[in-house]
């Protein structure tokens, strides 16, 4: 069973809003003619007293009802209205931002608008814009990439177009959210520089375009104090980047509301729920201060408009053809081409074709926790090819990819003294210290709470024995569980690691642990697990030991031998509160496309990942396919790649590493950190910047994404445009092809003063589709600001003067074109 222990942030504000009665018409605030959202704010402030100030800072919505002012109702919803059924589920957000595609993405915005509208929510937890720092971390796919510059523009895209349809948008993670190792308490320790040219910059550029959103801070200590309570980092929200609307912690975030509401919040919560500060407390706070934040949340509110626009009744279903079509599109839009040897993509028509791996309904279709949107009925991936197929079409799992697996059963264990099970030892504490408090064999390990009497809060355990092995070749184990657990075999460790939760509350995925060892048949195996609770969400204690005995890899591989091309479905799941492990594909997934690449060389893999891994049979496949999560219409957007129905169009907004080494966050140090502080050494270099810093040469790099057809670049040039404030930079891009195409045209800048070999920052982007044969001038402007650096002395961005090294091409390591302009 699943825990449920906390409730949505949207779940707590419907059930405030029943209780609710709606303003009567009479006493909704008027409207002047003319007057601006500030205006009205001001207004309205002005006829409210302390208590009714006090409870709109503490969600208390039924105290201000009778001054017109409508609940919040929010809804998590970066992919999608979160928790509900008969909505679209979209891509998830780095798959969004790997389509390069603001126009797209607004269009998404405004859909997924009307959809929260229609299912009685009128404010929106997301755009998520937190950067991917390291490959570890769970949460990748819900932000928007490693580069602040896409992340920020993409992001603002999204929330001007859900605040032009009428909900309050909630920006997230204000700041250096980047792990969820020991979210709830790690101090991130993060030079000013780094926070304000990195980490920030994609908050800036959403409220540059939409001030009066609101934003919800992160989880981390930052510099030593916790986010919501941090009155620098507040600070340079609202005074350095110019935030207008509130802000709001997110759910268990902090340890000191008062002092939060002092340093600078302004809701205390997401919804009565989430809020342990009181009207009373709220009321002491100083005037100006309880001005300042009910002033704001009325800001959002009336620049939203949530008072103009009263919520509609509710509808069973909100999704349209119109908005499942812009889903497939950005799902086509997001589908990155790694690699295609001897162009084996587009697909023959007519071939035979053998799909292996989870490509049916155990195809993943979003992230687990607060972005999880139910995909309703849906198509396949599977599906979706024998739809278009005009050839034969077989499928094998092979692989049951990034799952739990089922509990070994006492009939292959046996404890050291011959019993069915393993005999397990029980510890007062996390570590397996001193004498066993208890002791007790094990028939199978499968449980959920303390699987003997008497245990203390925190405990551990190890459970020994022998394994029969019951088969030859691949034997498959895993570990599902809360704490922390350890797998031994013959003495060795096997697998072990961390998670704080075996799944995060939202979504159907678990985060199991895995392991694949050579057996034969009859072979006896020590086997032990350890475990301990220690560190656990919300005190869980569970875990399940289990394996799959024998393999699927033979027969699948038996299956694509048999075909024209073979298709692999690979996966990895992830999601909130847990981060990875390993950079490697979970389970025997690796051996499975080995196999697969050694039965037919016209081999297809397709990565249903959250991000990267590692590939190491990368040369024995003739293409690669970077699927993401893409929601409800994975499945044909898929299909129309691989048969070269649409051309794939989507570019990397994350650098893919060689290896587990590279990249920031490769030490104790930078990951998860030492002492209960994790250090960001890279200052702002992340993502490809710390690449080229330190002379890393990643496996795919940032911005990199085949086409079915090529491109040239020619005729670079660049002004500054004095009088807009910008820099101008124009290049001729060409389709050498035969095909019709998308390319996406990114320009790099260097500043001043640090030699050919610093690295150059996105600045501007645009994707562009050609016809065979097409050329494009395409023009983009950079704003001046967007080039200036953070100046500690000054408090403030400035720009160097010097010249500026451009470079332009489609992707960071593929940059022909390249001038230099003096600015400043």
């Amino acid at each position: 069973m699943k825990r449920r222990t906390l409730l949505s942030a949207a779940a707590v504000t419907a059930a405030a809003a029943l209780t609710a009665s709606p303003a009567p018409a009479a006493t909704r605030p008027s409207t002047p003619s003319g007057a601006t959202p500030a205006e009205r704010a001001d207004e309205l402030l002005a006829r409210m007293d302390t208590r009714d100030k006090a409870a709109l800072v503490c969600c208390d919505f039924d105290a201000v009802a009778a001054l017109g002012i409508p609940p919040l109702l929010f809804a998590d919803a970066s992919a999608g209205v979160r928790g509900e059924t008969g909505v679209t589920a979209f891509p998830v957000p780095v798959a969004q931002a790997a389509t390069f595609h603001p126009g797209l993405l607004g269009d998404m915005g405004a859909a997924i608008a009307e959809e929260a509208r229609g299912k009685g929510f009128n404010s929106v937890l997301g755009p998520t814009v937190d950067l991917a720092r390291t490959w570890r971390s769970g949460r990748t796919a819900e932000g928007m990439g490693e580069d602040p510059h896409t992340a920020g523009c993409l992001g603002a895209e999204i929330a001007a177009a859900m605040t032009a349809g009428h909900v309050a948008t909630t920006v997230k993670h204000f700041s250096a959210y980047n792990q969820e190792y020991d979210r709830l308490t790690v101090d991130v320790r993060v030079s000013a520089r780094a926070l304000h040219e990195t980490h920030h910059e994609p908050f800036r550029h959403v409220v540059d375009r939409v001030p009066h959103t609101s934003v919800m801070t992160s989880y981390p200590r930052v510099n030593g104090v916790y986010a919501p309570q941090n009155p620098d980092l507040i600070g340079d929200l609202k005074d350095v980047l110019g935030l207008e609307g509130y802000t709001v912690p997110d759910f268990m975030s902090g340890d000191d509301q008062v002092a939060a509401a002092l340093a600078g919040m302004d809701l205390a919560g997401l919804g009565p729920d989430g809020v342990q500060i009181s009207p009373g407390d709220a009321a002491a706070l100083p005037a100006d201060r309880l001005d300042d934040a009910a002033r704001r949340i009325l800001l959002t509110m009336f620049a939203g408009g949530l008072f103009d626009h009263p919520l509609p009744p509710p509808r069973e279903t909100v999704s349209t053809p119109g908005h499942r079509e812009l889903a497939r599109e950005i799902a086509v839009h997001g589908t990155v081409l790694l690699a295609n040897r001897d162009a084996l993509l587009p697909l023959p028509e007519g071939a035979g074709v053998a799909v292996v791996g989870p490509a049916g309904a155990d195809f993943v279709t979003g992230i687990e926790g607060s972005s999880w949107v139910e995909p309703g009925e849906w198509t396949t991936p599977l599906q979706a090819i024998r739809d278009r197929s005009g050839g034969h079409v077989s499928h094998t799992r092979g692989s049951l990819g990034d799952v739990p697996l089922d509990t070994v059963t006492a009939s292959v264990l046996r404890t050291p003294g011959g019993e069915p099970g393993l005999a397990g030892a029980y510890h007062a504490g996390p570590g397996l210290e001193g004498d066993p408090v208890a002791a007790a064999t094990a028939a199978g390990l499968d449980f959920e709470g303390a699987p003997v009497d008497g245990l203390p809060d925190v405990w551990s355990a190890r459970w020994s024995g022998t394994l029969t092995a019951p088969a030859d070749g691949p034997c498959r184990f895993s570990l599902l569980f809360s704490g922390r657990a350890r797998l031994l075999l013959d003495g060795e460790t096997a697998v072990e690691g961390v998670r704080p939760s075996r799944d995060f509350q939202f979504g159907p995925h678990t985060y199991p642990l895995h392991a694949v060892r050579e057996f034969t048949a009859g072979q006896e195996v020590e086997v032990a697990v350890e475990y301990t609770n220690d560190g656990s969400f919300l005190g869980a204690t569970d875990l399940r030991f289990g394996w799959q005995p024998e393999s699927g890899i033979p027969g699948a591989a038996e299956a694509a031998g048999a075909a024209d091309v073979a298709v692999v479905v690979v996966n990895r799941v992830a999601g909130e509160n847990m981060d990875h492990a390993s950079l490697a594909l979970p389970g025997d997934q690796d051996a499975l496309v080995r196999a697969v690449a050694a039965a037919n060389p016209n081999t297809v893999v397709v990565l249903n990942t959250d991000g990267p891994v590692l590939m190491p049979w990368l040369d024995d496949v003739g293409a690669v396919v970077q699927a993401w999560y893409g929601g409800a219409e994975a499945g044909p957007a898929l299909a129309s790649v691989l048969y070269g129905d649409t051309d794939p169009a989507g570019r990397l907004p994350l650098t893919f590493p060689a290896g587990e080494d590279q990249g920031p966050g490769s030490t104790a140090r930078t990951y998860p950190g030492e002492n209960g502080a994790v250090h960001y050494d890279e200052g702002p270099d992340t993502g490809y910047r710390f690449y080229r810093r330190h002379g890393q040469e990643p496996l795919f790099p940032f911005g990199h994404g085949l086409s079915y057809t090529t491109y040239s670049y020619a005729s670079l040039g660049l002004h500054h445009d004095t009088a807009a404030g910008d820099l101008v930079v124009g290049a001729d891009v060409r389709n050498t092809g035969s095909r019709t195409g998308h390319e996406v045209v990114q320009v790099y800048v260097a500043p001043p003063g640090q030699g050919s070999a610093a690295p150059a920052a996105l600045r501007a982007f645009r994707k562009v589709r050609l016809a065979p044969g097409a050329r494009e001038r395409v023009e983009l402007r950079i704003p001046l600001t967007d080039l200036a650096s953070w100046d500690g002395t000054a408090g403030e961005r400035r720009l160097a003067r010097g010249p500026y090294r451009v470079r332009v091409g489609r992707s960071s390591a593929d940059l022909p074109l390249e001038r230099t302009i003096a600015l400043g």
